[in-house]
């Protein structure tokens, strides 16, 4: 007889109870990165398809994850132009993210356990200061002046005072980190930008020629490093406040720190139909494409036999330069190799890179500059953090790897549970504001008073047009100032 085939009775519970386990760690090892699994977003916006949008968004809410769930909902209701209902959502991620970065850092703790997708999630200082620019533009759509000069107010001390506690922490965690960038995290001269327009719009002359000083400042510090500068009609805005203020030594400055913003030919500003005075402004924001997205990447670093085992912070900095090609060791001493799984961020530049405006009459018309790179933005940042995020994921896999050999002592079932448990728990934190714009161009027009359809040609990188929007019955109002923007895919 073969004995093959005459198994009676169950399998031992001890092996039933184990392999059980294992299908369950493997089923949690597949479960896809939160970039992944929200992807469909993107799409949605792109096609106008709120209600579905919202409804992935509803159903996708997490704890870890709240903060999120709050800035897609009031993005996605900026755009169904429901305003009111998303300045209530941005204002529920604005007090969140308020607590978050008050609490402790215990979470850290948890997240050296399993990974760092299990913390909540706090956002990067420069999403958090997009919030008030959409509240901003709520109110604007609200006509709620007052609202939304509160609003440009808040958006550079928010970022700011986040960008400060984030280096604070990292430089605890990391402090050979690169900090090359540290000076794009805290600053966005196009929110000073966007503040003078409402401070000068509201007549407060003061505040909006500082507010256009420092995006001077910024756009001139930031140059040939983002893909976004200083609109040309930027020294006319710091000539003519002045003016009004009486500000001729403040003037002289600004000229010889930024020659670039007041050239002898006066037609580099923007083109008008109207003369100073005898007519109102139209200012066309474009939000470009989608900001870059994280996504997993999977490491293998080679633990040797020879490694110094007694600081596993130190220990993780020496493997840290191991995931290179080109490192070389003896295989005669490789002793694991040590499974890490980190973000990368990957770029998406948009199609449409620019934009002409035109408002039909004579003169009216403008060339869209791009003056903020979402993007780079999002790269300073990563770079800022990417440091700590591999030391913080190596000295996680080396615990694990630790209770491994631990495990592997009491049995073989025992540790290939525990090697399975590591990897499954072992996933990077893919999480970010997906439905972000890549980057924003801004055109200016000087109109007479009147109700205008704006043609917009969308241009790719050759200044060729890929097509043509309207943005139809823009109001012009002697002395005022209109801003209007939307959102190009």
């Amino acid at each position: 007889m073969d004995r093959r085939l005459v198994r009676r009775g169950p399998v031992a519970p001890r092996a039933s109870v184990a392999w059980a386990a294992v299908a369950g760690l493997l089923a949690i090892a597949g479960c896809a990165t939160y970039s992944a699994h929200n992807r469909s977003l993107r799409a949605d916006l792109a096609a106008g398809n709120f209600a579905a949008a919202l409804e992935t968004v509803e159903q996708n809410r997490s704890g870890r994850s709240l903060l999120l769930y709050w800035l897609e909902r009031g993005l996605f209701l900026h755009y169904a132009d429901r305003w009111q209902e998303s300045n209530d959502a941005f204002e529920q991620a604005e007090r969140l993210a308020a607590d978050l970065y008050t609490k402790s850092v215990s979470q850290r703790v948890l997240s050296l356990l399993t990974s760092d997708a299990a913390v909540d999630y706090r956002a990067a200082p420069f999403e958090l200061a997009m919030v008030p620019y959409y509240r901003a533009l709520d109110y604007i759509c609200l006509g709620d002046r007052e609202g939304a000069l509160v609003e440009a107010r808040k958006a550079g001390l928010l970022l700011r005072q986040y960008t400060e506690q984030d280096l604070g922490r990292l430089g605890e965690l990391d402090p050979d980190r690169d900090r090359s960038s540290d000076d794009l995290l805290g600053n966005d001269p196009f929110l000073h930008y966007f503040s003078g327009l409402l401070y000068e719009g509201d007549g407060e002359d003061n505040d909006a020629f500082i507010a256009y000083r420092n995006a001077a400042d910024g756009w001139h510090a930031e140059a040939g490093r983002l893909q976004a500068q200083a609109p040309p009609w930027l020294g006319a805005d710091l000539a003519r406040t002045a003016g009004r203020l009486g500000f001729t030594a403040e003037l002289a400055q600004a000229r010889e720190a930024f020659p670039e913003l007041f050239p002898a030919d006066a037609t580099a500003s923007a083109p008008a139909a109207a003369p100073e005075g005898a007519g109102g402004d139209v200012v066309v924001l474009l939000e470009l494409g989608f900001a870059p997205v994280k996504e997993q990447r999977e490491l293998n670093l080679p633990v040797l036999k020879t490694d110094r085992r007694d600081d596993r912070v130190r220990w993780a900095r020496d493997l840290r330069g191991r995931w290179r090609p080109d490192y070389r060791y003896d295989e005669a001493r490789l002793d694991y190799w040590l499974r890490v799984a980190v973000p990368e961020l990957v770029g998406s530049p948009p199609a449409v890179t620019g934009a002409r405006v035109s408002a039909g009459v004579m003169g009216a018309h403008a060339v869209a500059v791009t003056v903020d790179d979402l993007e780079g933005r999002a790269f300073a940042a990563f770079r800022a953090q990417e440091g700590a995020t591999w030391l913080r994921a190596i000295v996680r896999a080396l615990a694990k790897y630790g209770t491994k050999e631990q495990a592997d002592k009491a049995g073989k079932v025992a540790g290939l549970l525990a090697n399975l448990l590591g990897a499954a728990t072992e996933q990077a934190d893919t999480r970010g504001w997906l439905t972000l714009p890549n980057r924003i161009a801004m055109a200016r027009l000087r109109l007479p008073p009147g109700r205008y359809d704006l043609r917009v040609d969308l241009l790719d990188p050759a200044g060729s047009t890929l097509r043509t929007d309207t943005i139809p019955q823009v109001t012009v109002r002697t002395g005022d100032l209109a801003i209007v923007s939307r959102r190009v895919f």
